[in-house]
């Protein structure tokens, strides 16, 4: 059964903190693609600054993340579980062995073909249920991500069986755009790269075209850093032919 990987951020990018490691040894890295999912910039948090980052939420797809194929299918419930863990230790690298969660974020599965359900679905929740009792996010207590199955660009189901996705603690009330760039705004450690890799690796959401007017209209000093040309171009072009 073919497992994929849902990303919704740093996870694709990021090459600090085993996480590249964890691409090349998991991952089919050029077989990645774009597809759509309910994400936005709607987490604060405190190890960037106390700006925002990217979480999932219920219902329609109004953004862009990435697929990436596990270079290993999964037979049995621990193939499953070895895939978790290691898509969790790339997200929170400072985790005890074996974990798929913690108070801020857990791993979710969704499953989707009928093989699939049918050998996994309850495994998966009783093994989810030795670290959760109760829901995070779009994670139910089953370990279910409860988001829409994640489509491609010609509107195709992803052809996976199983995907696997990190989801976040949002803030309490989600954040408006002009908030979202605020934070980047009013900080000085380079915190605003999050959203411009983003953007120049494809990672997107609804707001970023009102994200970038207000960043644009500010005008900070890290708009002329080399490292976000790319990017700033992209948004440009955008803004340009709206």
């Amino acid at each position: 059964m073919k497992c994929g990987i849902l990303i919704i951020g740093s996870l694709y990018w990021d090459n600090e903190n085993g996480r590249k490691d964890w691409r090349e040894r998991r991952l089919v890295t050029d077989a990645s693609m774009s597809v759509s999912s309910p994400i936005y910039y709607g987490r604060k948090s405190s190890s960037r600054g106390d700006t925002y980052t990217m979480t999932f939420r219920q219902g329609e797809p109004t953004g862009s993340a990435v697929l990436m194929p596990c270079q290993c299918e999964i037979e049995t419930i621990d193939d499953l579980k070895r895939e978790a863990e290691a898509l969790w230790k790339a997200e929170a690298p400072n985790s005890h062995p074996g974990v798929i969660g913690s108070n801020w974020g857990c791993v979710g599965a969704l499953i989707r073909s009928e093989e699939a359900k049918a050998s996994l679905s309850a495994a998966w929740t009783e093994h989810f249920q030795t670290f959760r009792k109760e829901s995070l996010s779009v994670v139910g207590a089953d370990g279910v991500l409860d988001v829409v199955w994640p489509e491609t660009a010609n509107r195709m189901p992803a052809d996976m069986d199983i995907i696997l996705a990190t989801a976040t603690k949002p803030a309490g009330v989600a954040p408006g755009a002009h908030s979202v760039a605020d934070a980047w705004l009013g900080q000085s450690g380079g915190y605003e790269s999050y959203f411009l890799e983003n953007v120049r690796h494809g990672i997107r959401t609804f707001d970023d075209g009102e994200i970038w007017r207000r960043i644009e209209e500010q005008s900070p000093d890290w708009l002329n850093s080399e490292d976000y040309a790319l990017a700033i171009e992209t948004l440009r072009g955008e803004a340009a032919n709206r």
